[in-house]
């Protein structure tokens, strides 16, 4: 059986070819002007859930590299302040004065130097007192509350609590090993089966600052002679210096005697803890320093697995300049030899009317 062509059909036809090629041409000149290869989901869902699970990485992985360098900053100036504590305080002035106190050719400035001494453990409480934005560095989980003050009696308080007397204290203790501030630096942040966090998925950024200039007494030392003892020495770097600014500011102005024996065997017990827990202090800084520069490391790794992330959704959004304009120039082409052919198939009086 032999179809009848009629000019209805044929103008059904041309319109529907008409429009498929103004659509494909539509079509094209979007990809051309948004250079995506699909703007819905609907367009094609297959690439479209993967470029969406491929952006909430990416997502993530910023969030991630923002975290890293806020935690960074913080990281820096705390090693800025442990290094100023050890360095300027610690060495440099307490170290030095105490040397400077306990040689009898100059005992005659014990006096000024213990206020020296004493200062010097005021600046050591300020340092450590140091903010970071809005919050305290070295306060532990407890950002918003300073750390360190002094005690109405003179000690040094850490968090409301005497550090000379909180050694076996059971809720100190539970706060240096259960006080912590995770945050997800990229490492799994995951939950063990009872819903705890797993320590090792995620980075602690508190920081208590007992644990770098100590805290508790030592029970005995031994002093040079090898055998005289002194009892009770404090661990703690701000109390060291204070006691012994205490203790030389106490001397004779004139002749920098000691007020008594028990304050010269204490002095010397003062000096050799003070070496020791500045020592302390410096094994705590490097510690600090490593935990640092595993940031620095952390940050590189991220903003490569950034990069990656999205070179992976450009290669599946964008589309291919070369292949864009072709298919473009195609487009324009087919419209074109569309228009073209209606003028052979329509009749005169058609095409008078449509103008």
């Amino acid at each position: 059986m032999v179809r009848r062509i009629t000019t209805n059909g044929m103008m059904r036809s041309y319109r529907t070819n008409l429009m498929r090629s103004y659509n494909t041409l539509a079509r094209v000149s979007e990809k051309m002007t948004t250079q995506r290869q699909f703007n819905s989901y609907a367009e094609s869902p297959a690439i479209a859930s993967q470029a969406f699970q491929l952006r909430r990485n990416r997502w993530n992985a910023e969030s991630q590299i923002a975290n890293n360098k806020q935690v960074t900053h913080k990281f820096q100036q705390a090693w800025n302040c442990l290094q100023t504590t050890h360095q300027d305080l610690g060495h440099k002035l307490g170290t030095y004065s105490a040397l400077r106190a306990d040689n009898g050719a100059t005992a005659g400035g014990r006096f000024a130097l213990g206020e020296v001494l004493k200062g010097t453990a005021e600046s050591i409480m300020q340092t450590m007192n140091a903010k970071f934005g809005e919050n305290y560095i070295f306060s532990g989980a407890d950002g918003e509350n300073v750390p360190f003050s002094w005690g109405p009696n003179g000690e040094v308080l850490f968090r409301g609590k005497a550090v000379d007397d909180i050694a076996n204290d059971a809720d100190f203790q539970k706060m240096l090993n259960d006080e912590h501030t995770f945050v997800d630096l990229g490492m799994g942040m995951q939950e063990d089966n009872a819903g705890q966090l797993i320590d090792a998925s995620a980075f602690d950024t508190a920081l208590q600052g007992i644990q770098y200039i100590g805290y508790g007494m030592t029970n005995e030392i031994t002093l040079s002679d090898g055998v005289t003892k002194v009892q009770n020495v404090p661990n703690n770097l701000a109390s060291i210096l204070k006691e012994m600014g205490e203790i030389y500011s106490n001397c004779d102005a004139d002749s920098g005697n000691f007020a008594s024996v028990d304050d010269q065997h204490r002095a010397e017990a003062l000096e050799i803890q003070l070496r020791d827990k500045l020592n302390d202090l410096h094994s705590g800084f490097v510690e600090l320093d490593t935990r640092g520069t595993y940031l620095k490391t952390n940050e590189d790794r991220l903003t490569d697995l950034d990069d990656s992330l999205n070179t992976q959704i450009t290669t599946l959004e964008d589309v291919d300049p070369a292949d864009a304009i072709t298919a473009l120039m195609w487009g324009q082409y087919s419209y074109n030899a569309a228009l073209r052919i209606g003028t052979s198939i329509l009749s005169q009086s058609l095409i008078d009317y449509m103008r």
